[in-house]
């Protein structure tokens, strides 16, 4: 529905021509912190790639110069906080960031801002998304109520609202926000559940028949996403058992032949882009084996003719074979004297994962402040330690610094590929993971001040306490 941003309907202004876009910004709270522009490569893996970043001053102002783009939506990032907003050619924005949230805000990589935009011409894609969702929302919330007491009446309505926004913006000429009004009505209004609203075969043959796919067009992929959502588990019993064995053995040709009997999935590069959906979803699941999706993801990045779809495919593996900031966490094998487990077995804690080296002056440092903290959150957090396996045995010191941490510790070849992906590169490094086993900070505070008096033991009082402040 309505996308978190607040309008301030100021005077509108014509901007001079120019091949950047500048974007100005108040941030109070956030002063001498980074700030950074990320592009979304895709709305499969949902992966971004820094465009550009620089530091809001002690004022709390902050100024970008970016490239034009063509349309499309961008993310804002400041600390643990995120803000989307669209960016087209030769655009000027002026934006205030809100004070910063206290509550919990240390707790979540997606604590969502609300941008306040400060003479936004009436002309920009801002202006009018958040114009044409707040007329949507309003409408809505207007006239479902009826929805039940007065079905004949609520159709009309429904038939009335679309009406009216097609004739509105009749005359509009930017096609990414026509897609995006057509999208999202579908997202938002047809996908409603009503007696007479289109049957999933009007939905196909109107929004995806014969329609290109808008890769970059958030609303498109919002509606796709719903579309074709779990559609491994709507596919026939036989067509989703041979599919189980055809990715099992990584033989995309089979693969993709399975998936073409399926009549939403005639379309070639519709029904690939399906299929990366697919492996997206279930990678994580316990029903497909993850050596036949990655088999499968490996292949379409490297042969796919769609170049949209090879780099969907080389994000979807870089994002299960590397430890990334708001993911869910890679899988990994802790080996403990002959016993070995997987770190997700570990359910609903938060896990701190500490990487050590009982070599390391600065990790031996850490050892008392870091058993201090296990000995008053460890019931409650999972501690792991993960250190390198020595190529000759560790001296009695070394062994004893080791045997002090008295939790699940595992230990790895440094050649072993764990190290990078969880992209660590010297010791001590700390990660820490949320309950639903997504990373939420890498690297994560340590149990020692840094040049900020921060440790990461206030972060681990507020998940323990968190359910006492709501």
């Amino acid at each position: 529905m309505v996308k978190k941003f607040l309008l301030i309907f100021l005077v509108s202004f014509q901007f001079a021509a120019s091949t950047q876009v500048i974007i100005r910004g108040m941030a109070y709270s956030y002063s001498n912190q980074k700030i950074s522009v990320y592009k979304i490569d895709d709305y499969i893996s949902n992966h971004e790639t820094l465009v550009k970043e620089t530091e809001i001053d002690s004022n709390g102002y902050f100024i970008f110069s970016l490239e034009s783009p063509q349309i499309q939506k961008y993310i804002l990032r400041v600390k643990n906080a995120y803000a989307g907003l669209y960016m087209q050619n030769k655009a000027r924005y002026t934006i205030e960031i809100p004070e910063e949230e206290n509550a919990f805000s240390n707790l979540s990589t997606n604590n969502e801002l609300e941008l306040t935009f400060i003479d936004l011409d009436s002309t920009d894609i801002n202006y009018k998304i958040l114009g044409f969702e707040a007329w949507m929302d309003s409408y809505l919330s207007e006239i479902y109520y009826t929805k039940e007491s007065d079905h004949g009446d609520f159709i009309r309505k429904i038939r009335t609202f679309k009406d009216e926004v097609e004739n509105y913006y009749s005359k509009d000429t930017c096609s990414f926000f026509r897609d995006f009004l057509r999208y999202s009505i579908g997202q938002n209004v047809e996908n409603l559940q009503f007696l007479g609203a289109p049957s999933t075969q009007d939905k196909f043959d109107f929004y995806f028949k014969d329609q290109a796919i808008l890769y970059k067009n958030d609303s498109y992929m919002t509606y796709f996403d719903g579309f074709y959502k779990k559609y491994l588990f709507q596919l026939t019993g036989t067509t989703a058992n041979d599919l189980y064995v055809s990715i099992a053995r990584g033989d995309l040709y089979l693969t993709d032949s399975l998936l073409r009997k399926d009549r939403y999935l005639t379309n070639d590069r519709l029904r690939q882009l399906v299929l990366l959906n697919i492996l997206k979803e279930e990678y994580f699941s316990s029903y497909l084996p993850k050596s036949g999706i990655l088999s499968l993801l490996v292949q379409i990045s490297s042969n796919s003719i769609v170049k949209e779809h090879n780099q969907i495919a080389a994000n979807l593996l870089t994002q299960f074979n590397t430890a990334s900031v708001g993911f869910r966490f890679p899988e990994i094998i802790l080996k403990e004297n002959n016993d070995t487990s997987l770190l997700s077995a570990i359910k609903g804690k938060y896990i701190y994962v500490h990487a050590f080296d009982p070599r390391n002056p600065s990790c031996i440092k850490e050892i008392g402040a870091l058993k201090k903290l296990y000995d008053k959150y460890g019931k409650e957090i999972e501690f792991v330690t993960i250190y390198p396996l020595a190529e000759k045995p560790y001296t009695k010191i070394e062994q004893r610094n080791l045997d002090a941490l008295n939790w699940k510790k595992s230990s790895y070849k440094l050649s072993d590929p764990i190290w990078k992906k969880l992209q660590i590169i010297s010791f001590p490094y700390y990660l820490l993971i949320d309950d639903s086993y997504y990373l939420l900070s890498s690297p994560a505070l340590s149990p020692i001040p840094n040049g900020n008096y921060q440790t990461i033991e206030k972060i681990l009082y507020d998940i323990i306490h968190q359910n006492d402040k709501e």
